[in-house]
């Protein structure tokens, strides 16, 4: 049983107000499938609709049918420079900004529908950092390209880029990959995590604030089943089905009811029994076996959906520095957490609720939810759910 110490800072359920739009966006000539949907800010091209501007309702992302994507993983620190990763028959597609070859297609022009990466073949994991890519193969080995400014490549090298994937060495034997804003992060099968990156806030895990442009083991992790991070900060989930988290913590979004930042894990505060953890760029979604929705860390825009007295757009939301149960999110079966937004996957039904300034809830306006969820409508056939780590767009697939 989760402490019910956290179940009493949970807020009350809301009232759905349904917005029925439909997500499977318009289907070219041909296609039996939708496709995959996207929303939000496309300033970059990462909507991947052939367009560079946003979209306040969801739109289709050219070439990419749902039932053949197995996996999308969308990067950015702002709206400015994102873009997205999908994985779809062991290989990769890539579209969005490109300044430092995050596209991975040896050039550097950004790109308003997907393409090909070239050199990667029998991937079964991808990610999206700031602006670099990594993925890994199914013998696992990691490759890495884009932005190098501290070492998140893993070559041995800083303060240059890669616009073509190359192999990370040092590891052996890989699970699952994920990217922040600066750093990178691997699960080896052995359960150990590996880190290499920046570090000036800890998000390396290592004891240290040093950037390392090798893979170094994060401190006294073992039995790790899943990792995941945010802009400067990581989660990882145990073989206990607890959670530890590192790195920046500011918002409070390592969960540990403090917001000093910690250059080695911690225990986040009351959960167990967790099945899924998603990091958002400052603030994180935990999903437990019984279907119930735990969040922390920034709130600044209803992210933890909160309910509150004087509820308007110029309230300071509190920052949750433990998680606190989030009832409107029950029985959701998939989470991504944006920027300063969040998005659900509930069988046929999406929402969204946030920070809303580049219409990445998808509702047709600009005005934030800070309370209540907004439903997008029926039929949408998604299986899951992505955002943009620093950006502001929405995808489903």
């Amino acid at each position: 049983m989760i402490n019910n110490v956290a179940r009493g800072l949970a807020a009350a359920a809301f009232t759905v107000v349904p917005l029925l739009v439909s997500t499977a966006g318009p289907s070219s000539a041909g296609e039996s499938a939708p496709a995959v949907s996207s929303w939000g800010a496309g300033r970059a091209g990462q909507l991947g609709n052939g367009t560079m501007t946003d979209s306040l309702s969801p739109t289709s992302v050219t070439g990419l049918l749902r039932g053949g994507v197995d996996q999308i993983s969308a990067g950015g620190t702002s709206s400015a420079d994102s873009f997205a990763l999908a994985r779809t028959d062991r290989t990769v597609k890539s579209w969005g900004d490109n300044s430092s070859g995050q596209l991975g297609n040896g050039g550097s022009t950004d790109q308003s529908v997907p393409s090909t990466v070239p050199r990667l073949a029998h991937i079964k994991d991808v990610a999206a950092g700031g602006r670099h890519g990594l993925a890994l193969d199914t013998s696992g080995q990691v490759y890495s390209w884009g932005d190098n400014a501290y070492g998140q490549l893993g070559n041995n090298r800083t303060g240059d880029s890669r616009s073509v994937p190359d192999r990370v060495l040092g590891m052996a034997k890989v699970k699952q990959v994920s990217a922040g804003c600066d750093f990178s992060l691997a699960l080896l099968e052995n359960g150990k995590v590996y880190a290499w990156g920046r570090g000036i806030h800890g998000q390396l895990g290592n004891g240290s604030r040093a950037v390392s442009s090798v893979p170094r083991q994060v401190a006294g992790l073992e039995n790790i089943t899943e990792i995941d991070a945010g802009c400067h900060h990581a989660l990882a989930l145990t073989a206990d089905s607890t959670v530890k988290s590192w790195g920046y913590n500011l918002y409070g979004q390592l969960g540990d009811s403090s917001t000093r930042s910690a250059t080695v894990p911690v225990d986040v505060d009351w959960l167990e029994n967790v099945s899924d953890i998603e990091a958002g760029a400052f603030h994180n979604y935990a999903l437990t076996g019984d279907r119930h929705v735990w969040g922390w860390g920034n709130n600044q825009y209803g992210q933890l959906l909160e309910s509150d007295e004087a509820f308007d757009g110029n309230v300071s939301r509190t920052n949750r520095t433990a998680p606190v149960e989030i009832p409107r999110l029950e029985g959701v079966q998939h989470l991504a957490a944006g920027a300063r937004h969040g998005v659900a996957l509930s069988a046929d039904e999406v929402y969204t609720w946030g920070h809303n300034g580049e219409g990445q809830l998808g509702n047709g306006t600009t005005v934030p939810r800070f309370e209540s969820v907004k439903n997008l409508g029926q039929g949408t056939q998604g299986r899951s759910v992505a955002t943009s780590l620093g950006g502001n767009t929405t995808y489903v697939y």
